[in-house]
């Protein structure tokens, strides 16, 4: 009889233990929400555009999806978390859509290729970019372009605030928002580079 209880109590135990286990992380990645040219769509001999590397926020530099509660109150997505680095997402998305918004093949990153003569400059400082529990997507900006890099200096700096809201309260929508907020961004910032020529 001690037998058959001890043998009971064990597969219970390992019942329970099932049942706490904890919930697998989901991961999620920025993407272009337009579809991206092939190559030969774009401009070979489009402008060319060297994107300087991103300033991100601290709180951003986290692998969990941050959702903002309250004017000063974020919450961090125990289970909810970035598939890479959000500022490495973020640059790759932002040279895509230039690219496209641009028309231009020659749109690039000086983290990853050096300095090429002629190219505009672009820097951004990302201030804010999350979402809210009820849906509201932010991104606020502080971005520079300039002909070159030592113009880059005395460029003004350009403050732009743009809102989205995802189309329900799933991380993927919020994502997906997120995203959407990068082209609108990369839409002004190529009108900025056009409007210097």
């Amino acid at each position: 009889m001690t037998r058959t209880l001890s043998l009971a109590l064990v597969v219970c135990m390992v019942g329970v233990t099932g049942c706490f286990r904890s919930p697998s992380p989901h991961f999620y990645s920025l993407v272009s929400q337009e579809r991206i040219p092939s190559a030969d769509q774009l401009a070979q001999n489009g402008v060319s555009v060297e994107v300087v590397p991103l300033i991100f926020p601290q709180y951003l530099n986290d692998p969990r999806l941050v959702v903002r509660s309250g004017d000063h109150e974020v919450l961090k997505e125990e289970y909810d978390r970035w598939a890479e680095d959000l500022d490495v997402n973020f640059r790759r998305v932002l040279l895509s859509d230039l690219s496209r918004n641009l028309k231009s093949g020659n749109v690039f990153s000086s983290d990853v290729y050096s300095q090429r003569r002629g190219a505009h400059v672009v820097q951004v400082e990302v201030l804010q970019f999350d979402v809210s529990e009820q849906g509201r997507a932010v991104l606020k900006s502080r971005w520079a372009t300039a002909p070159n890099r030592e113009a880059l200096a005395s460029a003004p700096l350009m403050i732009s605030e743009f809102e989205g809201q995802a189309a329900n309260s799933s991380s993927e929508a919020r994502v997906s928002a997120l995203s959407n907020l990068i082209d609108t961004l990369s839409k002004v910032v190529a009108q900025g580079i056009q409007s210097r020529g």
